[in-house]
């Protein structure tokens, strides 16, 4: 992430990015990443699917 970016707007374009990945993913890959808050901790997981 950009280092310009206050903590607030690092947060927002988290949870936009966690909300997009979501909504792609179908039921049992959602089940497996459904806790994770963090995008880089979910794009993690659903690598090691």
């Amino acid at each position: 992430m950009p280092a310009n970016l206050s903590a607030e707007e690092k947060t927002e374009l988290n949870d936009k990015a966690v909300n997009a990945i979501t909504l792609c993913l179908g039921d049992k890959m959602l089940r497996e990443v459904a806790r994770e808050t963090n995008v880089a901790a979910m794009w993690a997981k659903l690598d090691s699917l």
